[in-house]
């Protein structure tokens, strides 16, 4: 497989110029595209451009870096960091850069690494850089105790690919009012001028009725509006309207229809500064509200006011730093329980953007704000959060994956226990073989003396990390299944040099604890010119979802019946098996998109492919191996690796056997 790949890269240098151009012009369109915030456009010129070259630094950046703007931010990780691996200076900022995005994975240790090395080259940034760190400390220790919650998006008539947010629901569960920017005129949207309104849906008991604008009263032509908060009885709403400075208002519904919204006094209201959302406490009496008047504690603070004698709201009142910041707190929201305020805030510690927290008044002062967990926070937008009586159910305003536009609503189940169990570590044992020290067959060190040989060298490394492993590497005789020689590289580097004799069908295998084995075929002839070739052996962590190609398993053209070169290869896996009783894998097949006589369709493909993964799985059943711990999966040619235009190599490549841990 390497020859054929050193035979490649002289192919594809006499094309060079040809795949270059074609890449400027890919590269240059998706440019453009991502210049105009178009970032499903760019990734697809960009992804094209990867076809030709996985291999090319800025593609791999610029491909991370629109899935860092587009709603899979989480794919954005894999990309940005193979362009790190093959060239660091690719971007000045690539180190920022692949912070946020391992954030979107979860992988806070190497977020805070690249945070760190980022405000090393840029200590002008050092505060930028220690915010991102203190977000990623912050979801770290969240992440240890994942609330078992089950969060949900609302769906399409509910969430749109505008902004929705801002949910009230009525104390039965029955009613949502919310806030949307929703718009079917065209020429409002392109210039950016439509305005935020006020829906309401109702529920059914299975889901959410189609949105209707609340009334006519309320929603209006010339401003945006936006629910606040709702009494108890349902029959008083606060609202904010954009009209004069931005304030709170009031309507009331009487005989079903709502009353033209009038502002709240000037206790509430400022003449120049603006009141942006509220919320009532269950008996009425207290009005919690957002301000960023003066003499707050920084943009818009918490405010509370209470209903006097003669029901007006009287002298607002800041409710002090514990609770605001210099950053923006904002969408409060007192329970039905009058102690439990909930809020959004961007200036105590957080995951990301804008987080939920809440805090309880006792003794006559609000204790220290909590982060109420993750996953209801992110590393993206989160607020207006309301909760239910019981606090079994929630409901609040997010960004993520899998959304149906901006801002989305979603609604939370809490579950029990509180805290979801910690899944039990995949621990990979080594695989059950006679330890010896390393060793070449004779007649390989007497192939070297005539150089009719390969000399394979070079480092084994983390897949992810890069860093360098201590690993067995084994030389195997596919046809005689006898192992003639067997290295162990170096304890600190990683380095090797493994000799490979021509005339023959040889597997190289790579072992090391915590890792699937890495397989490796050559098929030399005997006159074969001698050579030397450096790689890199990637070893993947043996991990719920890690996957390899088994290059040493073989078929016959359009046959499904494990040719015997196979066995050494089915034997690891065994192993791997044994030495691990826990373990469950899944074996997937691939095929290219010509290798059935007559072409076949995508269903003969799967059918091929899936036989495939059955005999290894049948083979592993039949010496040993319980087979409610296998599973077969055929894919057919749906999952190419490389182009199967490429009519030798690259439909090689995708005429593969993988291996993967599904538990």
């Amino acid at each position: 497989m390497v020859f054929r790949l050193v035979f490649l890269f002289v192919l594809f240098a006499t094309c060079f110029a040809a795949q270059a151009q074609s890449i400027k012009d890919l590269v240059s369109a998706g440019d453009q595209h991502y210049g105009r915030k178009n970032y499903a456009s760019a990734l697809n010129s960009y992804l094209k451009a990867y076809e030709i070259n996985p291999d090319d630094a800025a593609v791999n950046f610029k491909i991370g870096l629109s899935y860092l703007y587009s709603d899979t931010k989480s794919k954005a990780a894999a990309y940005i960091d193979k362009a790190y691996r093959l060239n660091p200076a690719v971007h000045k900022d690539i180190d920022y850069h692949l912070g946020v995005a391992f954030q979107n994975t979860n992988e806070f240790k190497k977020a805070i690494q690249h945070f760190e090395d980022f405000k090393l080259k840029n200590s002008n940034l050092a505060m930028i850089a220690n915010e991102k760190i203190a977000e990623c400390q912050m979801a770290d220790s969240l992440a240890e105790n994942e609330l078992n919650v089950k969060i949900e998006n609302l769906g399409a008539l509910l969430n749109t690919k505008f902004s929705d947010y801002a949910p009230i629901v009525s104390a039965d569960g029955s009613t949502m009012i919310f806030t949307s920017n929703r718009s079917d005129n065209e020429a409002r949207v392109k210039a950016g001028a439509n305005f935020e309104d006020i829906y309401i849906s109702n529920f059914d008991g299975k889901q959410w009725s189609q949105p209707k604008k609340l009334s006519e009263n309320i929603n209006t032509d010339k401003y945006n509006e936006a629910a606040a908060s709702l009494s108890p009885d349902g029959k008083t709403l606060f609202l904010y309207s954009e009209e004069g400075a931005g304030d709170i208002h009031i309507s009331t519904l009487s005989g079903g229809v709502w009353s033209k919204p009038i502002p709240l006094n000037k206790n509430i209201n400022t003449g120049e500064y603006w009141e942006t959302s509220a919320t009532l406490s269950a008996d009425g009496k207290r009005l919690y509200f957002t301000s960023n008047r003066e003499g707050g504690y920084g943009e818009l603070d918490i405010y509370v006011s209470e209903l006097d004698a003669k029901g007006q709201w009287g002298r607002a009142v800041n409710l002090g730093p514990v609770i605001n910041t210099p950053e923006d707190e904002d969408s409060p929201f007192i329970h039905a329980d009058g102690v439990t305020l909930y809020f959004s805030s961007m200036g105590h510690r957080r995951l990301g953007n804008s987080d939920i927290f809440f805090s309880e008044y006792k003794n006559g002062k609000w204790t220290k704000p909590e982060n109420i967990g993750y996953p209801i926070n992110s590393w993206e937008y989160d607020g207006f959060f309301s909760m239910s009586k019981d606090k079994k159910k929630a409901y609040y305003s997010t960004v993520r994956e899998g959304g149906k536009g901006e801002t989305d609503v979603y609604s939370i189940t809490f579950l029990e226990p509180k805290y979801k169990p910690k899944p039990k570590p995949v621990v990979v044992a080594p695989p059950p073989v006679k330890k010896k020290d390393d060793f070449i067959a004779a007649f390989i060190q007497e192939q070297k003396n005539k150089k009719v040989v390969t000399i394979l060298k070079g480092k084994v490394i983390d897949e992810l990390s890069a860093e360098p492993l201590a690993a067995t590497i084994s030389l195997v005789d596919n046809v005689t299944n006898t192992v003639v020689a067997k290295i162990t590289t170096d304890e600190g580097s990683g380095d090797f040099e493994l000799i490979i004799p021509h005339g023959g069908n040889y597997g190289v295998t790579t072992e090391k604890t915590g890792y699937l084995f890495n397989s490796i075929n050559f098929s030399l002839p005997a006159f074969a010119e001698y050579q030397e070739i450096d790689t890199h052996i990637i070893m993947v962590k043996a991990e719920i979802g890690s996957k390899v190609v088994l290059k040493n398993i073989f078929f016959d053209s359009r046959k499904t019946d494990l040719k015997t070169e196979s066995v050494s290869e089915v034997e690891k896996i065994r192993e791997l098996l044994v030495g691990n009783p826990a373990l469950r894998v899944q074996i997937n097949g691939h095929t290219d998109n010509v290798e059935l006589a007559g072409g076949g369709n995508a269903e003969s493909y799967k059918a091929l492919s899936l036989k495939r993964a059955s005999a290894v799985v049948a083979y592993l059943s039949s010496h040993g191996i319980e087979a409610s711990r296998l599973s077969a999966k055929g894919y057919g040619m749906e999952r190419p690796i490389v182009s199967n235009d490429d009519e030798e190599s690259g439909r090689e490549i995708n005429r593969r056997t993988e291996i993967e841990i599904i538990q």
